[in-house]
């Protein structure tokens, strides 16, 4: 009875321990998942509220920037874009801000950078926060900025090198190379190698000038195949046929004439060239004139005081090439190609014009069909130009205007028919319908074609005959 008594107070002992054991089980398991739910709560506040901020301890430059926000980080970021170098030449010593020679912050660029701090792969760094983590500024750099700065302040400091060319020698009707000159100019390695340590510390910073030798870019021996190649097509026959006959032939030194070369400095070459407006001058320069008639225009002038009529030329009909393009074009794809051409021509009928002018006194005759600006005084002319007007995009006004504005120089810029142009120190300058003017020009010589903007295009020289004839009121008579 005992031993049943014993047996039973047992079993209440261990059904009492296996209760106790599952109130803690069941205790344990709650502070569990508490403790877990608080765990991603706080992990999510975390990623909520760093969404777009900078983790702790992290720093821009010179800047503290932990858990700051897109706005802030602008903020620290623009305060450090005050930075300047200072060039000491000898005694001379220039402080200039670093925008000035081309390098300037890129704060978007610097931004996401401290924001992507801390944030990377490695889990092990990502979570010690109490380590400064620091960020680079990030710099955009025009270095031709810092050329032109350098160029413009030192001069001394710089001579331009010059690349070996292709010359031709008419002596012996081939292209010679032509060594290149060494030049000097400032070495910006040193400026260029001390910037990712200011952009990881910013501080204002001096360089000490000095030149340095500059070589060429392109050396004679990187034009021996160009010049072998270009030599054997100055022999090629090149030849124009009128009823079957030769008329003309091209030869080495007309070739060479419409040659020109195109250096890749990249690439340390040149590649060859040849310029359709030339071999159009060689057609009607040299052999329009073996096989063609000029037409002349008959021309008429009203005296506006008394009403005369003189004829100043009667008319002429002529002869001229058809086609003078499409020729070119077979001459310059043949060149190209290093192929021989023999290429048949024909005329058409050139009919003359009668063209009615009115004036008196000293006036100037604009003939555009001609492409050439007469002078006159009277019914006689004084002097005949060959010029450039206006191209078909931008064509010369007709009419009849005066000179109203004179200037010796002038510098022209602006954007005519979506094309941007900036012509420095243009010189003897005629004003005489709007925009439009006489002027000398510099930067073509291809005069007996339409080239300008609207303006009359003419050589330096006859520019200036052309400003001394001609005071403000001077009549201006423009025709096709």
């Amino acid at each position: 009875m005992k031993a049943l008594l014993l047996m039973v107070e047992k079993k209440k002992i261990k059904s009492s321990e296996v209760k106790a054991t599952a109130r803690h089980h069941a205790k344990r398991d709650i502070l569990i998942i508490i403790t877990f739910l608080l765990l991603c709560l706080a992990v999510g506040f975390g990623i909520w509220f760093y969404n777009d901020r900078t983790l702790p301890n992290v720093t821009v430059g010179n800047v503290a920037v932990g858990q700051a926000d897109r706005d802030a980080l602008r903020q620290a970021i623009e305060q450090q874009e005050h930075l300047s170098v200072t060039f000491v030449n000898g005694d001379q010593r220039t402080t200039v801000p670093f925008s000035t020679v081309g390098v300037t912050i890129n704060v978007d660029a610097t931004i996401q950078r401290a924001l992507a701090a801390r944030r990377s792969g490695n889990l092990l760094d990502n979570l010690q926060l109490w380590r400064t983590v620091q960020v680079p500024l990030v710099f955009d750099n025009d270095w031709g900025l810092l050329k032109a700065y350098m160029q413009k302040e030192y001069p001394k400091l710089f001579v331009d090198a010059t690349n070996a060319q292709l010359t031709y020698d008419g002596a012996t009707h081939t292209f010679k190379v032509q060594a290149g000159t060494e030049g000097k100019g400032f070495d910006s390695k040193a400026f260029e190698t001390s910037l990712p340590d200011i952009a990881l510390h910013p501080r204002n910073t001096i360089m000490q000038l000095a030149p340095v030798a500059v070589q060429p870019l392109i050396q004679p021996q990187d034009l021996a195949s160009t010049q072998a190649d270009i030599n054997q097509r100055l022999q090629l026959g090149m030849s124009f046929t009128l009823d079957g006959k030769t008329v003309a032939t091209a030869s080495a030194d007309d070739i060479a004439s419409w040659t020109y070369f195109v250096p890749d400095v990249t690439k340390g070459t040149v590649s060859i060239a040849f310029d359709k407006a030339k071999i159009e001058q060689f057609l009607s320069g040299t052999v329009a004139p073996k096989v063609t008639t000029t037409a002349i225009d008959r021309k008429v002038i009203i005296d506006q005081l008394s009403g005369s009529q003189t004829i100043l030329s009667p008319g002429r009909a002529g002869k001229e090439i058809k086609d003078t393009e499409q020729i070119a074009d077979a001459v310059q794809t043949a060149l190209m190609k290093n192929q021989q051409l023999s290429e048949p021509i024909s005329l058409v009928d050139a009919p003359f014009k009668t063209v009615t002018l009115t004036g008196s006194g000293k006036w100037i005759e604009v003939d555009l069909s001609r492409e050439t600006t007469t002078l006159y005084v009277g019914d006689t002319p004084v002097q005949s130009f060959l010029i450039s007007s206006g191209k078909g995009g931008t064509p010369t006004e007709l009419g009849t205007f005066h000179v109203y504005y004179k200037t010796p120089s002038q510098t022209m810029t602006g954007t005519i028919a979506g094309e941007y142009y900036y012509l420095p120190n243009v010189p003897w300058v005629s004003f005489f319908d709007g925009g439009e003017a006489f002027h000398g020009t510099y930067w073509h010589h291809n005069f007996g074609h339409p080239m300008s903007h609207g303006c009359i295009n003419m050589t330096i020289a006859d520019a200036k005959v052309l400003y001394d004839f001609a005071p403000v009121g001077t009549k201006v008579v423009v025709h096709d």
